[in-house]
């Protein structure tokens, strides 16, 4: 480590980001390039060429002619190439297009409203100083401005909002700072992106009163102008061609564009300079930025030559600019023949001024090669060209048109592969080693084995000082290939000495490492690079790196016979590692400063406890459980000499004397048990001066494994009392119990993590270690262990009840399809076939799941019932011999299912959560019939491992093995990519001094970390079931804590007594329902408001009474409303809210305190005799360990959090449905849905649902089952019975030949769905008439037109023109919108299926067809017929809502009365629809029961055939009869809640809160629930939308058995919701971060720079990205704070 004398004097403070002008870049820039030739033919740089030397040499060879110094030292200069012509900058180009298509070519004004102007400008005043309400108000300000003066002039608006912003100015001082925090960049972003949507938009001038002129941009190159004259005549504008008819297009020069913008500037510029902030050169506002008057050529050595043998490749850098540069000598030439020519320039582009003289003869042959006729052409043509080879440089994507394109600025910075991820986020490193890996178990756990081959190449800078010098001379001596060695030694004056192999050499510097060298001093001290050595602590880290432990220090364990890393079994569940070739990666800390984190904060005794839940990570595994559960086994003995072996082993580094126990059996020898042995090793690693641990726990092998045969009855006696399932463990002896992996596996509240909690990190990683050493001696020497077929046999008797199960499951198929599809059991087999036929091939799956579903229900029971025969009695050999159950039920491996599969059957396969599909033949595989009964048939796999399975079973279980490869394979980018989202946006999340959870910009998230302050690892004792353990272990803890000191220096006083306060509030006010002053006012004025308003529902749900009330109370007196609000009860704020709980001592959460008040309640209502410590001790106990629970400051929960999220849900698989209840909900699971909720924040989600409780009354309970009918949705299909189609042919008299199709609609009788669906027959009828025939005929001409004209569509690629305008079609707003709604992921290189195919579809669309015009008017004519249709449909709606406004289905007399008279005539109905079209000619209809109706269509021939009734299938399926909006389908299910009563539940698919409220009487809305977070926080406000983030999180790992702490996902939900409103954790999210780093190392870097750029953005370098970006230390973990040193 090298203690520099020199102290750096600057530090990097921020950063800010802003243009340089073209002054400035000529200044910078050391020489003008012209040449577009860069080397010569001998490969040497030419001169005024890209590879000019002036720029810094491109090769090792060359020296730079500016500086002077060689290629290793030359930071390289700028260059820059000048342009003849002005040229758009395409970094601001879709800025300068806005800006001129809002703007007025005439008066040179905007043509926005001033108010607009005046507005923003002040709001932006107003933000910087950080006054967010006053924006809005200013807003409010104006309008009620306007509304007394409509006709107010641009400058009273003016003035009026001047004042009002003054008086805010002087309100709010200038702070630092305060324009770059969250909220403010966000409101900014806001009302910029407002401004520009609304305002900039193009429209007549409300100034000049001129006619809008439409400007246009084509492929990013040039704009085009309509221009228009104004109402009087006026002269045209210069710099437009086509000057005959200015209404006509004409092209804008860059040019003339300048002088324009020039003169809009000076008109608007008090407003464009807050628009466009970045802009400011100095004090001055300019808009020369919009323009290029040159281009920056940077550094050779940023773009080198490669060479590869004798090939030499150009940097793609190079090769754009040259391709500038051919243009610029292209133009320079082209106006030279121009100037020379002495003809006037045409008026389209401005007069060139060129001072040169004519030269004599002209090369003139390079013109035929130049498009366009004239001159003046040529030189637009080519002026275009240099335009696209200018954006090629800043981003290769401007040119949709060049194929061979080399990667511009922004590919240079973006994706992986950018500078940002690549080169700034994560570097290379030094003191590095990489290698397989393999187990160790005699090394420590928290040691790593180094081998040989690193030890010598790894080394420490250490400085000499006498103490040490002895150490470092041997080093030295040694040399760089001795092992102890040194590689190098630094002098004072920083010479580096590399060490050779000649022993003289080192020597002689070995003797002068404490003698001074002259000259200058650099160090204090020489400093010698040491080989690494025992003890050294060093970094380990596996990838993928998903949470903290997967960086942990071990110290080093050299191994001289070694060739790989060695690592000890207990770690790979932290890394998670296993010993198939795998590779870690070692790092070697290379200061005191990381040495000390790394051994006190980062090594794996300290990493015990994972962050996600607070559960163990290190623990033994596989034989060390079978080793440990055998030999602390009830008659495991060991001689005197076995045990003192067994003791030693486990103890190999305990120093001094060891306390042995006296031993169990005396006579006839003396014997100690396999408990003992444990017990002893426990007693020895417990420091001497700690207490023994008291413990009682269970063990995972249960208590039912080892009865051998059910036991006599004995009254009052207890089967658990020594059980071996119970452990009991006295003053550090085991008693009773067997020890497996629920005590030293990576379980919680085992008994090493006993130790960890009372003892800490050193002793029970040092108890692991013993454990291990111990159990692999007991395993080699004693034991050994071996599985055999014995293990797997089952009896015969159980062999025979298996054979007569899987017998009668083969017959269960039929029962199992006829229940599913609600048949009658007397129906035939045939019949079942078909219907099942039926279900498999219908679009809606809904009765194929259902047989599905009932299918798995039947074969599990089967499957059940076999395994109870076989399992665990009818086996050959019982537990504990049986080495395979003993391996299962001690958790060493394997799962009851792995035996199940060996023994038993491995039982039904199910791919996505399904059985396996069939395919269209109705068979599953080839060797089954179509619609087989048998379940065998399905997927169900009667046959076992032990005796073999059948082929097709074989092929069934290769399915789902094969699914679970795939299903690896593309969960890992999928979940990589959603955790790398959420981490980059909470990175900067970090627990400051003052308790609260804060971004790096100082915005608060949470005043309290997780609410409660806690740190996650540290909660895990604080559970009410391990206050017993705390009590056992009082004295330990005590002494541990210095409970006693601790109370002396505390102040407990002021926290109980705030307690003690609220108790009494809470006895004097029940624990009724609190009255707020709102509700005691409602009480009051109920009656009245009921009176004074006619009873109905309005828009959202409410009572007109109520909302009459709201109103009344907002415009209450403040006297009045006083009244109420003292009369109003208001509960004391808890405890933690008023006291800090760092300061104050008792502070601590209500929750907790209540579960400590109830605990000593109860051990004092127990009477407990035993208890030695009293209550009060307990409780202050207790409340010490709450407050060295609290979160440290520093600690990154931003980043915990994202890990605790991202970790899990690579173990989550991709099954994107899963059924819900009955098999009917459709769900969206895994990870699709947690993209939906983190990354996407759809406002439309796959499946939406709502939930709400039936009120438990009979009236409603009655109701409901109506309210279910009327909101079901009902579609055509679902009451079509059958359809018949009979199709002739027809010749007429004048031999036009036709098709004659005769449709007949047979519909189910009432009966079928009278109970599930709210519709009659007739309504049905009439539907058809009015709504379905008229789009039945309409898909009919369409597709009939499609076909006519199928062979005469042309499929070609789209041309740049038309490209450009289908862009300019899609607007800026609509681009932003669409990609708020789907927003596709920057990661398509990463493998996520999303971005590729949204790749995909874009080519697609980028294929246009062009039809031919007839099809185009036939389609709008279909299109107005649709109009008309809908409005017809809207007005039946209406009718239909009218009839149903109680839950009674549409009653026939209703519906007759409210038609008119006329439509009751059978001719009248049979016309309608005969006029629907020429087509029809028939139409008949049962007018008795209204089951069925025909129609005759008469369709002319045509050359292709389509098949109708196939057509007419599909539309039924998807036209709807009725629907509630947005709600597809109801269900009622029963649950039971909280308090165990039966309850209703109404599921629905779908959401329609409205809808829900205008029940208040059937449901209980309170209890509403719905899945969908944009809706509850419209509804609800934020608040509950944050609950519903946490919780729609925690169910969708809950599924998969995955409990992630709610601490983490309360401060994921708060950081979404931070801005009121719910915001995803993709780009979009990343817009309102006030750190510009941070936004351009997560995506699209090229955008947030620009954005950055375009308003002057600041980064302070607070926040991580930041700090890693420049090299600087993250504030956060031990870089929050910073030492101050005094200087006396």
């Amino acid at each position: 480590m090298q203690f520099s004398k020199e102290v750096p004097w600057r530090r990097l403070q921020d950063i800010s980001f802003c243009y340089f002008s073209s002054e400035e870049i000529r200044k910078l820039s050391v020489k003008a390039i012209s040449n577009p030739q860069y080397l010569d033919p001998a490969g040497n740089p030419m001169v005024n060429g890209l590879h000019d030397l002036a720029l810094g040499p491109s090769d090792s060879k060359d020296v730079c002619t500016t500086c002077s110094q060689n290629y290793y030292s030359c930071p390289g200069h700028l260059g820059h190439i000048e342009l003849p012509l002005t040229a758009y900058n395409p970094l601001l180009f879709e800025k300068l297009y806005l800006l001129m298509r809002g703007s007025c070519f005439h008066c040179n004004l905007l043509t926005c409203p001033r108010s607009a102007i005046h507005l923003l400008t002040n709001q932006l005043r107003i933000l910087d100083r950080g006054a967010l309400p006053e924006v809005y108000e200013a807003e409010a300000v104006l309008n009620r401005f306007l509304e007394g003066n409509s006709g107010a002039t641009g400058r009273e608006i003016q003035e009026e909002l001047e004042t009002y912003t003054k008086e805010v100015l002087k309100a709010y001082p200038k702070k630092q700072n305060l324009s770059r925090v969250k909220n403010v960049c966000m409101i900014r972003n806001k009302l910029l992106k407002e401004f520009w949507r609304m305002h900039m938009k193009s429209t007549n001038c409300p100034h000049c009163k001129a006619p809008r002129s439409v400007v246009r941009k084509e492929y990013n190159c040039k704009l085009t102008i309509m221009m228009t004259h104004k109402a009087d005549p006026s002269t045209p504008v210069s710099g437009v061609r086509d000057t005959k008819q200015l209404a006509h297009r004409g092209y804008l020069t860059p040019s003339s564009t300048k002088d324009y913008i020039e003169a809009l500037w000076e008109n608007e510029g008090f407003f464009l300079q807050y628009l466009f902030s970045g802009m400011a050169i100095g004090k001055d506002f300019s808009p020369d930025m919009f323009f290029l008057d040159l281009l920056v050529v940077p550094p050779c050595r940023y773009r080198p030559i490669n060479r590869l043998a004798d090939q030499m490749f150009t940097n793609g850098q190079t090769v754009n600019l040259q391709s500038v540069l051919k243009d610029v000598s292209v133009i320079q030439k082209l106006l030279a023949v121009m100037a020379h020519e002495q003809t006037e320039t045409p008026n389209e582009t401005e007069q060139i001024e060129d001072d040169a003289k004519p030269m004599e003869p002209f090369d003139r042959s390079f013109l035929t090669l130049l498009p366009g006729e004239s001159l003046t052409d040529k030189l637009y043509s080519t002026w275009v060209r240099l335009q696209c080879h200018i954006n090629i440089v800043f981003d290769s994507d401007l040119d949709k048109m060049m194929t061979d394109k080399f990667p511009g600025v922004r590919q240079l910075l973006e994706k992986k592969e950018g500078l940002f991820r690549k080169h700034m986020m994560g570097k290379r490193v030094d003191y590095a080693a990489r290698s397989v890996i393999c187990p160790d178990m005699y090394i420590n756990t928290n040691e790593i084995g180094i081998p040989m081959v690193f030890a010598t190449k790894l080394t420490y800078p250490q400085p000499v000082t006498p103490w040490n010098v002895q150490e470092l001379r041997q080093a030295v001596l040694n040399g760089p290939s001795i092992h102890p060695g040194a590689s190098m030694v630094v002098g004072e004056d920083g010479y580096h000495t590399i060490l050779t192999s000649e022993l003289a050499q080192r020597e002689a510097i070995a003797k002068q490492l404490l003698t001074p060298s002259t000259g200058s001093q650099k160090f204090a001290a020489k400093v010698v690079y040491r080989h690494i050595k025992n003890g050294d602590i060093m970094l380990l880290n596996r990838q993928p790196t998903l949470h903290r432990p997967s960086i942990q220090a071990h110290k080093a364990r050299i191994l001289p016979g070694e060739k790989v890393l060695r690592l000890h079994y207990a770690n790979c569940k932290a890394y998670n590692a296993d010993f198939d070739g795998d590779e870690m990666n070692a790092h070697f800390p290379q200061n005191e400063l990381g040495r000390a984190e790394a051994y006190t904060i980062a090594c794996t005794d300290e990493q015990y406890l994972v962050p996600k839940d607070g559960t163990p990570l290190a623990g033994l595994i596989q034989d060390h459980m079978v080793s440990g559960a055998s030999m602390t086994i009830r008659g495991c003995f060991f001689t005197r000499d076995q045990y003192m072996e067994l003791v030693y082993r486990g103890l190999t580094e305990k120093k001094g004397r060891v306390k042995t126990l006296p031993p169990a059996i005396m006579k006839p020898c003396k014997l100690w048990s396999g408990k003992q042995v444990v017990s002893t090793l426990l007693i020895n690693v417990i420091p001497d001066h700690y207490i023994p641990l008291n413990l009682t726990g269970k063990a995972k092998i249960a208590g039912k494994a080892w009865v051998k045969e059910t036991s006599r009855h004995i009254p009052g006696f207890v089967s658990d009392t020594m059980c071996e399932s119970q452990v009991i463990i006295r003053d550090g002896e085991l008693l009773c119990g067997v020890l497996d992996k629920a005590h030293y596996g990576s379980s919680s509240f085992g008994l090493v993590h006993c130790c960890y909690e009372l003892y800490g990190g050193e002793m029970s990683g040092k108890f692991l270690t013993c454990l291990a050493r111990l159990f692999t001696a007991y395993l080699q020497l004693y034991r050994g262990f071996t599985l055999g077929v014995e293990d797997i046999l089952v009896r015969p008797y159980a062999d025979r009840a298996r054979q007569r199960i899987v017998e009668e499951s083969s017959h269960c198929g039929g029962k199992a399809v006829r229940a599913a599809l609600n048949l009658s059991p007397l129906t035939s087999d045939e019949e079942v076939r078909d219907k099942w036929e039926d279900a498999h091939l219908n679009k809606d799956e809904r009765d194929y799941n259902m047989v599905d579903l009932k299918y798995k229900e039947e074969v599990n029971q089967f499957n059940n019932e076999i395994n109870q025969v076989c399992m665990p009695l009818g086996l050959h050999r019982r537990f504990p011999e049986n080495n395979l159950q003993l391996m299962v039920q001690s958790g060493a491996k394997g799962s009851t299912v792995n035996t199940m599969q060996i023994s038993c059957l491995l039982g039904q396969i199910e791919l996505e959560g399904r059985r396996p599909p069939l395919m269209p033949s109705g068979k599953s595989l080839p060797c089954f019939q179509p619609y087989e009964f048998a379940p065998r048939s399905g997927g169900f796999v009667t046959g076992r491992f032990l005796t073999g399975i059948k082929p097709p079973e074989f092929y069934f279980h290769c399915m789902a093995g094969r699914e679970g490869l795939v299903d690896t394979a593309v969960k890992t980018s999928r979940s990589g990519y959603l955790q790398r989202c959420v981490i980059k946006h909470l990175e900067g999340l970090v627990v400051q001094y003052d308790l609260t959870v804060r971004d790096s910009d100082g915005s608060v998230v949470q005043f309290l970390y997780g609410e409660d302050g806690l740190d996650v690892p540290k909660t895990q004792f604080l559970q009410p079931k391990q206050f017993p353990f705390i009590e056992e272990n009082y004295e330990v803890i005590k002494r541990l804590k210095h409970l006693d000191e601790v109370l002396c220096k505390m102040d407990s006083v002021q926290a109980n007594l705030y307690n003690n306060s609220i108790l009494k509030w809470r006895a004097k006010h029940p624990p009724f329902q609190r009255n707020g002053p709102f509700l005691l006012y409602s009480q009051k004025k109920m009656a009245a408001a009921k009176a004074q308003c006619e009873e109905q529902y309005i828009d959202n749900g409410r009572q007109q009474a109520v909302v009459l009330l709201i109103n009344n109370w907002h415009s209450l007196d403040r006297k009045v409303q006083k009244k109420y609000l003292k009369r109003g009860s208001r509960l004391p704020d808890p405890c933690l809210s008023v006291l800090r709980p760092d300061l104050y001592f008792g502070s601590v959460s209500e929750v907790f305190e209540g579960q400590v008040d109830q605990y000593t309640r109860q051990q004092e209502a127990q009477n407990y005799k035993q208890s030695k410590v009293p209550s009060d001790s307990l409780k202050t106990l207790l409340k010490l360990k709450w407050q060295r629970a609290l979160c440290e400051p520093g600690d990154a929960v931003g980043l915990l959090a994202a890990q605790s999220i991202g970790e899990p849900s690579t173990q989550m698989t991709l099954n994107t449905f899963h059924f819900a209840g009955r098999g009917e909900m459709n769900v969206t699971l895994g990870i699709p849905r947690l993209r939906e909720i983190l990354m996407t924040a759809n406002s439309t989600i796959k499946t939406p649902m709502m939930s709400v409780p039936v009120l438990p009354t009979k009236s409603a309970m009655k109701k409901v089952k109506r309210l279910k009918k009327k909101l079901t949705r009902v579609c055509v299909a679902e009451i079509l019975h059958n359809l018949d189609v009979q199709q002739s042919f027809c010749i007429e008299k004048n031999s036009e030949k036709s098709n004659v199709y005769e449709i007949k609609f047979h519909f189910l009788p009432y009966e079928y769905y009278r109970r599930e669906k709210c519709l009659r027959p007739e309504d049905i009828l009439r539907f058809m008439e009015t709504r379905f025939l008229r789009i039945m005929l309409e898909a009919i001409k369409r597709r009939g037109t499609k076909i006519g004209f199928y062979r005469n569509v042309t499929s070609r690629k789209a041309s740049r023109k038309e490209m450009d305008e289908a862009e300019e079609a899609a607007t800026q707003e609509n681009q932003d919108e669409s990609e708020e709604q789907n927003i596709v992921d920057a990661e398509a290189d990463e493998g996520d299926a999303d971005a590729t195919d949204a790749k995909l579809k874009k080519k697609q669309e980028e294929e246009v067809d062009y039809e031919s015009g007839e099809e185009e008017e036939s389609d709008e004519n279909a299109a107005e017929e649709e109009k008309e249709g809908e409005e017809e449909e809207k007005e039946k709606e209406k009718e239909h809502e009218e009839d149903n406004d109680d839950l009674v289905p549409p009653v026939e007399n209703d519906r007759r009365h409210s038609r008119s008279k006329k439509d009751l005539v059978p001719e009248n109905r049979i016309d309608h629809v005969k006029s629907l079209s020429t087509f029809v000619t028939g139409y008949s209809y049962d007018s008795e029961n209204s089951l069925w109706c025909a129609i005759t269509l008469k369709l002319p021939i045509m050359k292709a055939h389509f098949d109708i009734s196939s057509l007419i299938s599909s539309l039924a399926q998807n036209t709807v009869i009725h629907e509630t909006k947005g709600i597809t389908r109801c269900l009622l299910n029963e649950t039971r809640n909280q308090n165990g009563e039966k309850e209703q539940i109404l599921n629905t698919e779908g959401i329609n809160l409205p809808k829900m409220f205008e029940h208040a009487e059937i449901l209980n809305l309170r209890r509403l629930y719905t899945n969908d977070v944009h809706k509850m926080a419209n509804t609800y406000g934020i608040e509950a939308a944050l609950r519903v983030v946490q919780k729609e999180i925690k169910d969708v790992f809950a599924v998969y058995g995955i409990e992630v702490d709610p601490r983490h996902l309360s401060l994921v939900a708060d950081y979404m919701c931070f801005e009121g409103t719910y915001r995803p954790l993709n780009r979009l999210g990343m817009q309102s971060n006030s750190s510009p780093f941070q936004q351009m190392s997560f995506e699209t870097s090229y955008k947030f720079l620009k954005d950055a750029t375009l308003i002057g953005a600041k980064d302070d370098l607070q926040s991580p990205s930041a700090c890693l970006v420049v090299g600087k230390v993250v504030k956060g973990g031990t870089g929050l704070f910073d030492l101050k040193q005094p200087m006396k």
